[in-house]
């Protein structure tokens, strides 16, 4: 198999839950870029992702009356 970012090769391990458990979960890794692909992070990159334009953004309310820099200077 190839990564997917960098081409390298992809090997499959079996390592430990993080919690301590005994449970063993299945992933790959690129030994080339060490990009790692579990079952979590899979389906977290298959959800719909904001455009670019969306992400890192702060939301402010729109009834409040001053903008957060004026109400940084106060």
């Amino acid at each position: 198999m190839a990564c997917a970012r960098c081409g390298g090769l992809i090997v499959k391990e079996a390592v430990y839950d993080r919690e301590g458990s005994s449970q063993l979960v299945e992933m790959t890794r690129c030994l080339q870029c060490g990009n790692i692909e579990d079952p979590v992070s899979v389906r977290n990159r298959a959800q719909v992702a904001l455009p670019p334009s969306q992400r890192g953004k702060v939301r402010r309310d729109p009834e409040h009356p001053f903008p957060p820099i004026q109400l940084a200077k106060e």
